[in-house]
Parts: C-alpha cells; structure tokens; sequence
C-alpha cells in the first residue's frame, strides 16, 4: 500500500493512503434497526444464534459478502488524516501515488473532512456512551 506524507500551508503533517472498498470498516453498513422499525413478526435471535446466518456461508472475497460502502465510495478513496482532522477523496485521481506535493494538497483542501467522535466516546446500539 503506498502511503505518503506532506505538510500543508499551515505546518500540519498530513498522511494520505489509498483504501480500497473491500477493506472498509463495518460502520459503512447498514446493520443496525431502530426498535420502532422491528415488528411482532421481526425476527430476534438471541444468544449463539444471533450471530448465525440463515443463508450458507460464503466466501470473503464474494462481493456480496462485502461491507455496504456508499455510492461515491464504491471504487475506493482516498484518506487524508492529521492530528484531529480526518478527510476523504473520491474518486481516486489516476497516478495519485506519483503527484506532487502541490496536487496532493490541493487534492487535500478539496476531500471531504470526516466526522470524528470526540476522544473517549464510542458508538453505543442507540446513542454514543462514554466509556471509562
């Protein structure tokens, strides 16, 4: 994977690295259900089972076997991150890992920044809980 490191007009150390939608997060999915959306009928396994599928188990590699990314991520992106600060770009340009630094920052200037949790907090099933 090719990584590179740069610093910006302000004096920040940025790095940037591709990622490819076969190694996105799970948080891209649409895996959870609000308690309203679940009817009498829905299904609720608990215990072992709610991990079982009801469907045969496939291959990693099979593409519906992947995590949901959305739309514009489909082809991967991508990611810029410094201290505190996270962005994504998408489409991948073409020859990225051979711009100049000039192209890349303004590449970064242009990615869209990423929503962080503040330090210390994670996602709970229905709200962010503090942890510690």
């Amino acid at each position: 994977m090719t990584h590179r490191s740069f610093k910006d007009k302000q004096g920040k150390l940025w790095d940037v690295w591709q990622v490819h939608p076969s190694q996105a997060e799970r948080r891209f999915s649409q895996r959870r259900h609000n308690k309203e959306e679940l009817t009498d009928t829905a299904e609720r396994r608990t215990g072992l089972d709610r991990r079982e599928s009801e469907t045969p188990h496939t291959r990693k590699s099979d593409p519906a076997h992947r995590p949901l990314v959305a739309a514009e991520f489909a082809y991967g992106w991508l990611c810029f991150e410094t201290f505190g600060e996270k962005r994504r770009l998408a489409p991948v340009p073409e020859g990225w890992e051979r711009a100049d630094d000039e192209t890349i920052k303004q590449w970064c200037c242009v990615a869209k920044p990423v929503a962080r949790r503040p330090s210390g907090m994670t996602r709970g099933t229905d709200d962010v809980k503090k942890i510690g």
